[in-house]
């Protein structure tokens, strides 16, 4: 039979998730499955001549457990020089300041953690320790909760941003798992919260799941993991079409975003629905809370709408058909906007409900989104800062100098809604209004080759990137 260290390598070779030369960041929490990673990975770095820095993120929301867990690893590594960046940090209360479930907002902080650990290092990639058991799970609660094709692929084994989160324990089984750390003569950390039925997915993973098995199918999560290696196929293709589509059909150098209605109805099902949801992400930073009922209201919109046609949709946008283009704009927000955030380079910044994530690199896209910006920030004075608008801001455009209030008047964004814009500034010199314009100061030429790397900033709303990650 083969071992799980040769699976492991396997499944790496034919997802693409090992290259030789690679540098990783393994998160370790200390549990069986991130430390058996660790132990991979580790003895696989001659092989391949990989880099490996360990990583771990204390919560604190098990207290001196959680202390205790990260003892643990930091000793572990030290005794086998493997390198290892610790981090803490009072998750519950964060998560009370931010309105989040300690899940969620454990999850948000824990990536960005190692994301921030991955930029700074310059490493390839983010390997974390989801394997077979946890696949069949997410299959499953999605299925229970309501998904579609794209929900039902679950877990990828390369995803995020850039394709920087791995997961080479995907094809193993956590009683694989076990048995490695076993035969390793590993003595991992036990999170005891992990058998207590209160949470949702703990009462599916000791009940739902194993009752399934006993029922109707003993290889009940290796059909779910079947299940989702085949929506995640099916996926992928119907995203590709839709991302041609979209490239042909929308407007996103001009604001505001707007996509055109012309030939959508002799568009297959499948298309449609696709293309809405992709507009929908490309308007609100988001594919997350788009429901079934509002996209498919959305899809008719597009399909049949008259001139003046409008839709409600979430977080207070506003669906409007004109002249056959479909556009999407927030309505007037009453929330205080949030104080201003200097900008981490490299690394994430928060501001409201918005992160970005600023990294050098030294290749550009030829087509960068409304969300997304290029710059090169040498010759300003002052730091950068994610902020709301502030009297004074002025934004150089191709025209010449323009005040920010004229442009924003002018770009026909109402009153109440301009205060909500995520501005990205040095002093009073406006870069960047993420999603509506970018300031030609400081900018990066698409047509001719870079002689230096170049700022590339990325404006993300949290639920986007965290979704679909453990």
């Amino acid at each position: 039979m083969t071992g799980v260290l040769e699976q492991v390598e396997q499944f790496c070779l034919e997802h693409g998730l090992l290259h030789r030369g690679d540098r990783i960041v393994a998160a370790c929490s200390g549990g069986p499955d991130s430390l058996a990673l660790l132990v991979i990975l580790w003895q696989l770095r001659r092989k391949y001549d990989l880099q490996i820095v360990a990583a771990h993120f204390e919560h604190g929301i098990r207290g001196a457990a959680s202390k205790a867990d990260a003892d643990f690893v930091q000793a572990f590594c030290q005794q086998r020089g493997i390198p290892v960046q610790l981090a803490a940090t009072d998750v519950p209360k964060e998560a009370a300041a931010q309105g989040l479930s300690l899940e969620t907002a454990a999850r948000e902080l824990r990536y960005r953690f190692l994301e921030q650990v991955r930029q700074t290092a310059g490493f390839d990639a983010i390997a974390v320790a989801h394997h077979a058991d946890d696949q069949a799970e997410t299959v499953l609660m999605r299925i229970l909760r309501g998904t579609g094709t794209q929900g039902l692929a679950a877990m990828r084994p390369r995803s995020g941003k850039g394709g920087t989160i791995i997961r080479p324990l995907l094809g193993v089984t956590k009683a694989a798992i076990r048995a490695f750390c076993a035969a390793q003569g590993l003595q991992p950390c036990e999170d005891a919260t992990n058998e207590q039925a209160e949470c949702t997915r703990n009462r599916l993973r000791l009940a739902t799941l194993p009752a399934l098995k006993q029922a109707y199918n003993p290889e009940l999560a290796r059909a779910l993991c079947q299940l989702a290696e085949v929506a995640a196929a099916e996926t992928e293709y119907i995203e590709a079409q839709v991302e041609a589509l979209w490239q042909d059909t929308a407007r996103v150098r001009q604001q505001p975003l707007a996509l055109n209605q012309q030939g959508f109805s002799q568009l297959p099902l499948a298309l449609q629905r696709g293309l809405v949801r992709r507009f929908w992400q490309a308007a609100a930073g988001s594919r997350q809370d788009l429901g079934f009922g509002q996209a498919e209201k959305l899809r008719l919109l597009l399909r049949v709408g008259q001139t003046s046609s409008q839709l409600e949709l979430p977080h207070g946008f506003v669906a409007r058909l004109a002249y056959g283009w479909l556009t999407c704009a927030q309505r007037p927000e009453t929330a205080a906007a949030p104080a201003p955030a200097d900008l981490q380079i490299p690394g994430c910044t928060q501001w409201g409900s918005y992160l970005c994530t600023a990294e050098w690199c030294a290749e550009i896209a030829p087509a960068p989104t409304p969300w997304e910006l290029y710059l090169q920030p040498d010759d300003l004075a002052e730091p950068l800062v994610i902020r709301q608008r502030e009297s004074g801001d002025a934004i150089q455009l191709p025209g010449g100098r323009k005040k920010l209030k004229k442009l924003l008047i002018d770009d026909k964004i109402p009153q109440q809604e301009r205060d909500q814009l995520p501005i990205l500034a040095a002093g009073h010199e406006v870069l960047w209004v993420a999603g509506h314009r970018r300031s030609t100061r400081c900018a990066v030429a698409f047509d001719r080759p870079l002689k230096r790397r170049v700022l590339y900033l990325r404006l993300e709303r949290r639920e986007e990137i965290y979704h679909d990650e453990r």
